[in-house]
C-alpha cells in the first residue's frame, strides 16, 4: 500500500496537472486526459487503444487503494500520455496539447523550472514534479518515444502488460481485434508509410569476417582455379526437370543496373565475376565470396519471387553455399539433388512429422524443439551474416524454391556428430499458398501463418534475412534496425494455421510466438517498432488460387487448395483417417485420407483460367457439388472491376442485425433480386396414378364394410330402433363409396345478381 506520505505526494503532482492552463482564458490543458472517450462513440479507440487510462480513473484508484506503489502510479499516468501521443493525430488539439506548445509559455507554478522547451510539456511537468518530490520513489529513465518503458514482468503475463502493449512488445489485442471494423488502406496510409519507411536506412551488405568461403589445404596454393572450378559446376548445373541451366538466369541481369533494394551500387554480373577470376583480380577468398554473394542478393531483387527465374537463383545460391562450405558439406550436394540440395528432404505442406515415421518413412519436422545430441550456441556466422535465435529467415524450399520457406529461428547448435558444423532449428510460417482455405477467404498483403512446425536446417539452407511482423504491431509501424531494413522482405502475421485439422486461428497470446528466451525481454521489447502517426492496416488480397481477370497472374500449383471452410472446421483430417480406415478404405500409407464430406485437393489447378470455374466439388453421393463463391466482390465483377481501391462500406449494427444469417458461417443473406415463388416439380410428378389411389381408397372402405356388418352381426340385438337405422345409413354410405357414387353432394355457390339476370333474359326469349 501506499504511504501517507506517498500518497499526498502524489496527489500534489495530480493537482499540478489538473490546474495547469493553456492560455489566459483559461482553458485546461489536462481536460482531454480527465476521462476515458464514449466506447459508442470512440470504437476505433478502444481497438486501437487496448489499455486506455485517464486522470479521473488514476485518481480514483488512488483513494481506493487500488495502487501500492508509487512505481505502478507512474506507469499508468506514463500510459495515460503515451496512448493520447499514439491514438492522435499531429494536427489535432489534443496533440498540440502534448507536442507542440513550449513549457516555458504555460507554466504557473513557481516549484517547476521556466526554461523547460520539451515538446512533451505535459508529460515533462508530471515527470519533473514527481522527481522534484523527495519522499517519491527515484524516477525511472525518462523515455521520449511517444510510448512508455515496459518493465518486466512474468512471461504469461507479457500479452496483457499496458506498458508492453502501448510500447508496440510482444502483447498486443490479439484474436480480440475486430479488424473488419478499422479503416482500410488508402493514399493517406500510404503516404504514412511511405513516410515512416524513408527515414529507415538500408542494408549495407555482410560485415562480419566469419562464416566465409573454406578453402582445402591444397586449394589454398591457388585459389583462382578453385574458383574457376566453383564458377563451371555453377553454370554446368542442371535444372531438376534436366531441362535449361539455372545459371542462364544471371545473364539476364543488367550488370550496370542499380537497384534500390541491394546492399550495393557497384555494377555486378556473372561475367564481371568471371572476368575478375581470369585477371587474378580477388585479394582473398573473402572477396570472391562476397562477389558472388552480391550476384546472387542481385538476382534476388532483380527477379520477381515467385517466379522461375527467382527460384533458379535460390537454387543457384544454395549450390554455391554448398560448394563453398567444408568438404563433407560439398559431398552432401550429391545426395541432395533432388530436394534443391536442401538439408530436408520436404518442405511446408509436404513434410511429415517425426510421431509419423514408422508409417511414412523418416519424418521431417517436430513440434517440439529436440535437445538431444546438440550443443546450443548463442549465434552462428555464415557468409559474414550473423544470426541469432528470434531472427526470421528464408530458407531454400525443397519441393518449391520459388517460394522460400518462412522461418524464425528457434536455436543454433552445433551437432555432436555429423558432417555439418552448425545448425539453426527454425519454425516454420505457411504461405497462404501452402494452406487449405475457402475461396470467400482473403488475406492481408505479405500474410504468413505460424505452424507449430520445427525443422533442423543446416546452415547452408539459409538464403537471407527477412523480417515478419505480428498484425498488432505491423498497424503502428515498422520494425527498427536491426531487425529490420528497408530493403529486406517484411512480412505479417495475424494467426496459426493447423494444418493438421486445416483451420486457422487467430493468435491471442503473441509472447507464446517467440522463444522463450526472448520472452521476458527488456528495454522496447520484442522487435522495437518505429511508430506511425496513426494506425495503418495493410491491403486485402484475395486468395493465390482464385486467379485475376484475364488470365495476368497463373494460379500457383502446391501441397494447398481450396475447401468448404465448414467441413474443414468441422472435420480434421484424423477424424477422417479414422473413419475411412475403418471402412476398409485404401490410401497412401500414413497419410490422413480425406471423409466423404472432405473436399478434393486443388494442388493441380491448371491454368490462369479463372479458378472459380477450376474449383473441385465436395465429395457427396457421387455427384459433383460445385464450390461457388458468391461473395459481393464476385458478383460486383471482381476486384479488377472495382478497381484498386474499392470502398467498403460496413452495414450498420442496427441495420445488420435485421437481416437473416447463413447458420454456417454467421454472414449476412443477400440476394440481388425479391424472392421467386418456385413451384415444387415433384408436386405434379406423385409416386403412384389417380387410378390406383382410387382402387386404393375402394379397397379400404371395402374393408370397412365387411369389419361393421361383422360387428353389427353381434351388437344388432341389443340396439335400439334408432341406433340400428344410424348403422344402416353408415353401411349405405360406405357401399356407395365402394360403388364409385357420389357420398355427399357438392357445395354449389348461390347465383350472381349477373346469372339472375341471364336467366331471366333467357327464360323471356
Amino acid at each position: 500500500m501506499l504511504t501517507p506520505e506517498q500518497r499526498t505526494a502524489i496527489e500534489g503532482v495530480l493537482e499540478t496537472i489538473l490546474e495547469l492552463k493553456a492560455n489566459s482564458r483559461g482553458r485546461t490543458v489536462a481536460e482531454p486526459f480527465l476521462d476515458l472517450p464514449d466506447r459508442e462513440a470512440w470504437k476505433e479507440y478502444y481497438l486501437v487503444i487496448p489499455h486506455p487510462r485517464c486522470l479521473h480513473g488514476i485518481k480514483e484508484g488512488i483513494g481506493k487503494g487500488s495502487y501500492t506503489t508509487a512505481q505502478s502510479v507512474y506507469d499508468d499516468l506514463t500510459l495515460l500520455f503515451a496512448n493520447a501521443l499514439h491514438f492522435n493525430e499531429d494536427g489535432s488539439g489534443i496533440a498540440k496539447d502534448a507536442r507542440t506548445l513550449k513549457v516555458r509559455d504555460i507554466f504557473t507554478t513557481a516549484a517547476l523550472p521556466t526554461a523547460i522547451t520539451d515538446p512533451f510539456y505535459l508529460q515533462t511537468l508530471f515527470e519533473t514534479t514527481w522527481a522534484a518530490d523527495p519522499i517519491l520513489q527515484k524516477l525511472p529513465p525518462i523515455f521520449r518515444d511517444a510510448t512508455p518503458p515496459p518493465k518486466p514482468q512474468p512471461m504469461e503475463d507479457i500479452d496483457s502488460s499496458p506498458a508492453n502493449t502501448a510500447a508496440g512488445g510482444v502483447g498486443g489485442a490479439g484474436g480480440d481485434t475486430n479488424w473488419e471494423n478499422m479503416k482500410p488502406r488508402d493514399k493517406q496510409g500510404d503516404d504514412i508509410v511511405r513516410k515512416v519507411e524513408s527515414q529507415l536506412p538500408k542494408w549495407k551488405g555482410p560485415s562480419g569476417e566469419e562464416g566465409w568461403i573454406t578453402l582445402e589445404a591444397k586449394e589454398t596454393n591457388d585459389p583462382y582455379t578453385h574458383y574457376g572450378e566453383v564458377l563451371s559446376k555453377l553454370k554446368a548445373l542442371k535444372n531438376s526437370d534436366g531441362e535449361g541451366l539455372p545459371s542462364e538466369a544471371l545473364t539476364r541481369i543488367d550488370e550496370n543496373a542499380v537497384l534500390p533494394e541491394c546492399s550495393f551500387t557497384t555494377p555486378m554480373s556473372l561475367a564481371l565475376v568471371e572476368n575478375r577470376v581470369l585477371l587474378r583480380g580477388y585479394p582473398s577468398p573473402k572477396d570472391f565470396d562476397m562477389d558472388m554473394m552480391r550476384l546472387l542478393e542481385k538476382g534476388r531483387r532483380w527477379f520477381e519471387p515467385g517466379s522461375k527465374d527467382y527460384g533458379r537463383i535460390l537454387v543457384l545460391q544454395r549450390f554455391y553455399q554448398g560448394l563453398t562450405s567444408s568438404a563433407t558439406a560439398r559431398n552432401l550436394l550429391s545426395t541432395t539433388a533432388s530436394a534443391h540440395y536442401s538439408s530436408v528432404p520436404a518442405g511446408p505442406g509436404y513434410a511429415k512429422p517425426l510421431h509419423h515415421a514408422q508409417d511414412s518413412g523418416a519424418g521431417v519436422t517436430t513440434y517440439r524443439i529436440q535437445n538431444k545430441d546438440r550443443t546450443f550456441i548463442r549465434n552462428v556466422w555464415f557468409k559474414g551474416v550473423e544470426y541469432r535465435m528470434g531472427d526470421y529467415v528464408h530458407l531454400i524450399h525443397p519441393d518449391d524454391p520459388e517460394r522460400p520457406i518462412i522461418g524464425q529461428i528457434f536455436k543454433c547448435y552445433v551437432p555432436d556428430s555429423g558432417p555439418v558444423s552448425h545448425y539453426v532449428t527454425v519454425c516454420w510460417y505457411f504461405r497462404p499458398e501452402q494452406t487449405f482455405h475457402s475461396p470467400q477467404r482473403a488475406f492481408w498483403d505479405q500474410e504468413v501463418f505460424k505452424t507449430g512446425h520445427f525443422a533442423d536446417h543446416a546452415v547452408e539452407d539459409l538464403i537471407e534475412k527477412v523480417a515478419c511482423q505480428f498484425m498488432t504491431r505491423h498497424i503502428r509501424g515498422r520494425p527498427k534496425p536491426p531487425n529490420w531494413y528497408i530493403n529486406w522482405p517484411l512480412y505479417v502475421c495475424d494467426s496459426r494455421y493447423n494444418d493438421r485439422d486445416r483451420v486457422f486461428v487467430r493468435i491471442k497470446n503473441w509472447a507464446s510466438c517467440i522463444p522463450d528466451e526472448l520472452r521476458k525481454g527488456s528495454g522496447e521489447g520484442f522487435y522495437p517498432i518505429v511508430m506511425f502517426e496513426k494506425t495503418v492496416m495493410p491491403r486485402r488480397v484475395e486468395s493465390p488460387f482464385i486467379a485475376l481477370s484475364g488470365g495476368a497472374k497463373a494460379v500457383p500449383t502446391g501441397p494447398g487448395g481450396l475447401v468448404d471452410e465448414d467441413e474443414g472446421r468441422r472435420k480434421s483430417k484424423r477424424t477422417a483417417a479414422t473413419k475411412v480406415s475403418s471402412n476398409g478404405g485404401a490410401g497412401e500409407t500414413g497419410t490422413p485420407a480425406p471423409s466423404e464430406a472432405m473436399v478434393d485437393i486443388f494442388a493441380a489447378v491448371a491454368g490462369p483460367s479463372n479458378a472459380a470455374a477450376s474449383i473441385a466439388a465436395i465429395k457427396g453421393s457421387g455427384a459433383a457439388k460445385a464450390l461457388v463463391d458468391r461473395s459481393l466482390t464476385v458478383a460486383a465483377g471482381g476486384r479488377s472491376t472495382l478497381g484498386a481501391e474499392p470502398m467498403i462500406e460496413m452495414l450498420p449494427e442496427e441495420t445488420a442485425r435485421r437481416f437473416d444469417r447463413d447458420p454456417r458461417t454467421n454472414e449476412i443473406l443477400w440476394f440481388t433480386g425479391p424472392p421467386i415463388e418456385r413451384v415444387n416439380p415433384e408436386a405434379f410428378n406423385p409416386r403412384y396414378s389417380m387410378a390406383y389411389l382410387a382402387f386404393l381408397a375402394k379397397k379400404k372402405a371395402a374393408v370397412a364394410v365387411a369389419a361393421e356388418d361383422d360387428e353389427d352381426m353381434d351388437e344388432e340385438e341389443d340396439d335400439d330402433e334408432q341406433e340400428r337405422r344410424d348403422r344402416a345409413n353408415r353401411r349405405k354410405r360406405m357401399r356407395m363409396l365402394v360403388e364409385g357414387e357420389e357420398v355427399e353432394k357438392k357445395w354449389v355457390a348461390p347465383p350472381t345478381l349477373l346469372d339472375t339476370l341471364f336467366t331471366r333474359g333467357s327464360a323471356s326469349s
